[in-house]
């Protein structure tokens, strides 16, 4: 065996791990700042930095092969800088966010490049073929995207949102393809098949992934770039604000939360945090650093706080008492006073008038047996229906 062969070796066996921990980390339940997360992307960062090393010492990746050229083993080495890409982009790094995400773009070019030399990335528009031409097209293409996207013109705004339909289609094509392929080739290396067969299945894993992530990379190289802007923005103004007064940086770098109590019970605590929205810059502290006033002032306490909470000028304040409402509805008749006439008290039957004594037993005795004929709920359940 030579030596370059010995290192492909190392490099494969190298890849193979990366691959591993770059899908453990995808599936991590750990938060993305957590400390065990973001040393496990650390060391991920590190192992696929030294495979691109040994691959540019290597030059396995030029213009005049082909895919059919590369083994299977080698033509996957082509997703280390895609890896790269997506570690780079898991790392949290607040105040170099520019620079990881700068170099996550120079990844994700690398990678089409490589493709665009041995012919598995064939742009369909200029801007893709920027993407691989010159590395300043980025940002370029973002912006066109965006152009397109707010166009006044509705026939060029429902044509791009049909081309990413047709997009996100075709991926999740791909990645339907690429799990079947997957659960193939587990179920041959469980039933012992020849290698043959199994090298074959690989192979187009191998080949359907990487156009996966052609997709994918064109897709998110426009998104990174928009957080690259924003990124430079925060920077920017995080710049400002800390070089115009360095007790806002005192108190931005306030290690526990003592230390930013300690300030709150300062008449002019909320000062510090304030920004001018005109300028920019913070708002100036009511003391200097020896306690004395830098402008006019007013000590308040919070029983007058709350006072002055009441009854503000855009609310509409009571116009009659509740005594004056009543009686305003009375007079316009909604409400009602008193029931009306009573009804008149039914007479008692004289115990000596024999006659009404019968009338009244005689009507008792056909109440009862209309209710013997006709139990309760008996209408209900059809029996009056012929």
């Amino acid at each position: 065996m030579s030596k370059k062969d010995g290192r492909q070796d190392s490099l494969g066996a190298s890849f193979t791990h990366a691959q591993k921990e770059l899908h453990a980390i995808n599936n991590s339940t750990n938060a993305s700042n957590s400390q065990e997360y973001q040393k496990q992307t650390k060391d991920l960062v590190v192992l696929l930095r030294s495979c691109l090393n040994q691959i540019q010492q290597l030059s396995l990746f030029s213009s005049n092969e082909t895919p059919d050229d590369y083994s299977t083993s080698e033509l996957k080495l082509i997703l280390v800088n895609v890896y790269l890409g997506e570690a780079l982009q898991k790392l949290h790094a607040p105040g170099s966010r520019v620079a990881v995400l700068e170099e996550a773009l120079s990844q994700y070019r690398s990678f089409l490049t490589n493709c665009y030399m041995i012919g598995m990335f064939k742009p369909s528009n200029d801007s893709e073929k920027k993407l691989v031409s010159q590395p300043t097209a980025i940002a370029n293409q973002s912006s066109e995207i965006k152009t397109r996207a707010n166009s006044s013109n509705p026939v060029a705004a429902g044509q791009s949102r049909m081309d990413k339909i047709a997009r996100f289609k075709q991926m999740r094509t791909m990645q339907q393809s690429i799990a079947d392929l997957e659960a193939k080739f587990s179920a041959a290396a469980d039933k012992n098949n020849s290698d043959e067969d199994m090298d074959e299945v690989e192979r187009d894993h191998a080949i359907k992934l990487i156009e996966l992530k052609i997709y994918q990379v064109v897709d998110d190289m426009g998104i990174i770039s928009d957080e690259m802007i924003m990124a430079k923005r925060m920077e920017e103004t995080r710049q400002n604000v800390g070089g115009s007064d360095s007790r806002m940086q005192a108190y931005a770098g306030a290690s526990t939360s003592t230390e930013i109590q300690a300030d709150d019970w300062k008449l002019d605590s909320s000062s510090y945090r304030q920004i001018d929205p005109r300028t920019g810059q913070p708002i100036r502290p009511i003391f200097n650093g020896k306690g004395q006033p830098m402008q006019p002032f007013v000590l308040t306490n919070d029983r007058q706080r709350i006072k002055d909470g009441v009854f503000r000028p855009s609310w509409a304040l009571p116009t009659m008492t509740v005594d004056e409402y009543l009686q305003q509805e009375k007079e316009r008749g909604n409400i009602i006073s008193g029931g009306g006439k009573e009804p008149d008290e039914k007479p008692e039957i004289n115990d000596n008038d024999h006659e009404a004594l019968d009338a009244e037993t005689m009507k008792q005795r056909d109440w009862d047996d209309f209710k013997d004929d006709n139990p309760k709920g008996w209408g209900n359940r059809g029996g009056n229906r012929g």
